[in-house]
């Protein structure tokens, strides 16, 4: 497996791996899922920023769309919720 995969693909091929100890492969296996739960934190704030952005309360307002102004910050958060 090339080592430019993302970590928590390589994490959830590693606990296909049936050469491992049991408890090397619950620990990759909590790893994987503690990574996806923070991605999700993640994306879900860098959503709530791009909408902040398109608020009148904020001092200087994007002027795009909050899919642009994540594009602009070089973000991917909208890639599972299209329909916002």
């Amino acid at each position: 497996m090339p080592d430019y995969e993302p970590l928590d693909y390589r994490l959830r091929c590693h606990s296909k791996r049936t050469d491992l100890p049991p408890d090397v492969l619950r620990d990759i296996g909590e790893a994987y899922a503690e990574i996806g739960r923070l991605q999700r934190e993640r994306d879900e704030a860098r959503r709530e920023v791009c909408h902040l952005m398109r608020s009148d309360d904020y001092n200087e307002p994007f002027d795009g769309t909050v899919f642009e102004y994540a594009i602009h910050r070089g973000w991917d958060c909208f890639k599972e919720n299209t329909d916002e």
